[in-house]
């Protein structure tokens, strides 16, 4: 049975992957990262994120394109379970929930795995699904709350032993059994493999794709105009922007976040926004006062900046940085 299930999950990927040469990237500006909040608590909408894509190639090496044979900017897109609001998004991982049924999902490409090493933590040999024989690994753990995991085989296009991990989280500890979490996991595996695209492209997919991100932490929430940027990386309290600058991949982090540091100077924008800011070896950090916490602490707009800057270049950068950002 296990071979049987194992067998028409190869055939699904394989039948899907046909279409793969005519897939392109979302169009530019298509897509904004909009804020819902559902029983107290925050995601992003379903529709702000309609597909996934992912990759087991390091995102900035495939930005700095200088070695495209190496680094190709290749991907795996699909779409997630249907209402799944999305968590975080980066280049080689995504995570989603249903608050429906308070089911998270998860998605990870791996450059490098082993199916040996994926299965040796399970304990009960009756718990394993899949061994990967036939390019699939599945286990559960039912327990509180229950996980099932997988792991596919995408070296057929990522060459060596790359992997595609998914994992579902019962985070309503229904205490699953095992046999329903076989049934989750299994449904999942099948539901991706019919529907993987595998795209070929010539730059990074999420270039200039976002619009706008809004990005909270459960007492604020800010908007940034993206649109000029390419997000490798996005959570909840920041986003990591990536791009060419005079050959080199700069990468600006935008964040709710408080001061880590000290010696931090005053300064001001052209408008005469106050901010602190440092400039150290290899990055700028400036910081913007939003307000008191309601808990404890100040909570700031945290603006990093890889490079080497005087205080008259940083500041420069500054400006440009915070223009898009809309504060509560």
């Amino acid at each position: 049975m296990k071979r049987t299930l194992s067998s028409l999950l190869i055939l699904a990927l394989c039948l899907s992957l046909a279409s793969a040469a005519v897939a392109e990237a979302p169009a530019a500006g298509s897509l904004k990262l909009e804020q819902q909040t559902v029983r107290g608590n925050s995601s992003w909408t379903p529709e702000s994120y309609p597909e996934i894509w992912i990759t087991p190639v390091f995102a900035e090496y495939i930005i700095d394109g200088r070695d495209a044979e190496r680094y190709p900017a290749n991907f795996l897109r699909f779409a997630p379970p249907e209402g799944a609001a999305p968590l975080r998004i980066d280049s080689d991982y995504a995570n989603l929930i249903d608050f429906d049924t308070l089911l998270q999902y998860s998605y990870q490409a791996h450059d490098r795995a082993s199916f040996e090493l994926f299965l040796e933590r399970v304990e009960e040999q009756e718990y394993i699904l899949a061994d990967g024989s036939d390019g699939v690994a599945i286990y559960v753990s039912p327990d509180r709350r229950g996980r099932a995991r997988a792991m596919l085989s995408i070296s057929e296009h990522f060459g060596g032993t790359s992997k595609l991990r998914i994992e579902i989280y019962d985070n309503a500890g229904d205490n699953l059994s095992a046999e329903a979490l076989g049934e989750l996991i299994q449904a999942e595996v099948a539901r991706v493999q019919a529907a993987m695209q595998f795209v070929e492209l010539d730059r990074y997919w999420a270039e200039g794709v976002f619009a706008a991100v809004e990005l909270f932490n459960g007492q604020v929430t800010i908007a940034i105009d993206t649109a000029d940027m390419t997000l490798t990386d996005i959570q909840d309290r920041r986003i990591r922007n990536r791009v060419l600058v005079d050959g080199k991949v700069r990468t600006t982090e935008i964040e709710i976040n408080s001061p880590f540091q000290d010696d931090l100077v005053d300064a001001q924008l052209a408008d005469g926004t106050e901010y602190i800011y440092k400039v150290s070896e290899f990055w700028g950090n400036a910081y913007f006062y939003i307000q008191e916490g309601r808990t404890s602490g100040q909570i700031y707009l945290h603006i990093r900046i890889e490079g080497t800057f005087t205080p008259e270049e940083f500041a420069a950068e500054v400006e440009k940085v915070y223009a898009l950002v809309t504060l509560p």
